[in-house]
């Protein structure tokens, strides 16, 4: 394709190679080459300085040898004059030949304006060159060089094929600081050749030791290090998957107890309905029984004049009969749930209301804010029962109060509050407080079953407010 890139396979494989490398292997090449390129920047300026080290040497040395050999014979010499004859043939008497010409291949003298006035070589004689050695040396500076021909006036030299030293030095005026001419000697380096040679493979023998022992101790260290480090790996990768698998455990136990949480609300609700149920079956139908057989009709089949001293005790019988009916259909209707399933959150609340009203006479202010459309059945029932108990405990304890429902959404939480005024009933209701108190746990209960919160106010003048706080998903 026309967008993609191609990258040759050795490239490929290279990069795979690299990578494959263990920490240690990475290192070893790494350090390898910046060792290797750091000592042989090392070798070369360390070979580098015992070879200017050896040219001060010989520069100084041949400035001796000028200063010895050679001014005696150009004090005759005037500024920009030339050499005597007799100066030409004592000079070519002493080198020309001689043992000194061994060591000393070849000799020049220049003006200060770059003629050569003499050397060995006569060809160059009375010839002018550029020469910026000459300048510096006139100037009284001492300069040497090594294998370093490359000027027009040193062909001769460079023909010779020997390594040589140049030393340039001035020649001074004797007594005085004034510099006639400026020698150029150009000495036999052989040996210094030979002994440089010698120094370089020991310079480079003794950096590439140290070098390598600098990079096998390096690698020691690295190498242990690198195998701490994949054995902390390894238990890491083993610890990280025992945690994986505790976390996937821990979240099927999650989801389990969660199961167990809704199942348990679900079979509360099951069984107060039964109760109820069982209730309105049982006790109620025997009371019922009990009152149609105290009624004045059925006792007079019996007797036919009731006696005037038991028509007070049937009347106090069938009246206890009356509120124990009355009061345990209260406790069944209470206990049985009514069909919310296909109800709405806000129909369920309504509901509840509804159902207040109609067994006890009451109103009930209702305020419902924005509640969402679809909601969970076991959030939907445990609404329905915290405004159910809210408003039968309001109605034992502050019977005459104004009774308020407030019901609103935000984000992902329900709220219901259940006030009263806090106007006290004439008569409470007697052992209200312990059924309060139970009342106030089973809701407590029932909303912490779905990890909601209930919180209870209540003040002498002002009421008491329930307020119930409910995840809108029952399962998180």
């Amino acid at each position: 394709m026309d967008g993609d890139i191609v990258r040759p396979r050795s490239e490929v494989r290279r990069q795979w190679r690299w990578s494959a490398l263990s920490f240690s292997s990475q290192f070893l090449i790494a350090a390898a080459l910046v060792l290797f390129v750091a000592m042989a920047v090392l070798g070369t300026w360390i070979t580098e300085q015992i070879k200017q080290s050896v040219l001060e040497t010989s520069g100084a040395q041949g400035g001796q040898f000028m200063a010895g050999f050679l001014e005696p014979h150009v004090q005759e010499l005037q500024v920009g004059g030339e050499l005597s004859e007799e100066a030409h043939r004592t000079l070519d008497a002493r080198f020309i030949g001689t043992p000194v010409g061994d060591s000393v291949v070849s000799i020049k003298i220049w003006r200060a304006d770059g003629t050569v006035i003499y050397s060995t070589n006569k060809d160059l004689i009375g010839q002018q060159f550029v020469s910026t050695d000459v300048t510096r040396a006139a100037s009284g500076e001492i300069i040497a060089e090594y294998e370093d021909l490359v000027s027009q006036e040193s062909a001769h030299e460079q023909s010779l094929d020997v390594a040589l030293i140049e030393v340039y030095g001035p020649l001074y005026r004797q007594g005085t600081d004034e510099v006639l001419a400026v020698g150029e000697i150009y000495e036999n380096a052989d040996a210094l050749a030979a002994e440089l040679y010698v120094s370089r493979l020991r310079t480079w023998i003794v950096v590439c030791l140290t070098t390598m022992l600098m990079l096998a101790v390096l690698y020691f260290i690295v190498r242990r290090g690198d195998m701490t480090i994949v054995a902390q790996r390894s238990e890491l990768r083993q610890h990280v998957q025992e945690a994986r698998q505790l976390a996937h455990q821990n979240e099927e136990l999650r989801l389990v107890a969660e199961k167990a949480r809704l199942d348990a609300s679900e079979a509360n609700e099951q069984l107060l309905d039964r109760i109820g149920s069982d209730l309105h079956d049982g006790p109620i139908q025997l009371l019922t029984l009990l009152t149609l057989k105290l009624s004045n009709r059925n006792i007079a089949k019996h007797f036919r004049e009731v006696p005037e001293e038991l028509t007070p005790l049937v009347g106090s019988l069938r009246n206890i009969a009356g509120e124990a009916i009355t009061e345990l259909r209260n406790l069944s209707t209470g206990l049985s749930l009514p069909e919310i399933g296909d109800l709405t959150l806000r129909d369920a609340m309504r509901s509840a209301v509804s159902h207040h009203e109609d067994i006890t006479g009451d109103r009930v202010t209702v305020t419902f804010g924005e509640l969402p459309p679809h909601i969970s059945e076991a959030t939907k029932i445990c609404a329905y029962r915290v405004i159910q108990e809210g408003l039968n405990n309001a109605y034992k304890h502050a019977k005459e109060s104004a009774k308020s429902v407030v019901a609103f959404a935000d984000k992902d939480v329900l709220t219901i509050e259940v006030r009263d005024s806090g106007a006290k009933s004439s008569t409470p209701v007697a052992g209200g407080v312990g059924r309060q108190k139970l009342g106030l746990t089973a809701m407590r209960n029932r909303v912490g079953a779905l990890k909601g919160s209930v919180s209870v106010t209540t003040d002498a003048v002002k009421g008491t407010i329930v307020v119930a706080v409910l995840p809108m998903d029952a399962t998180q």
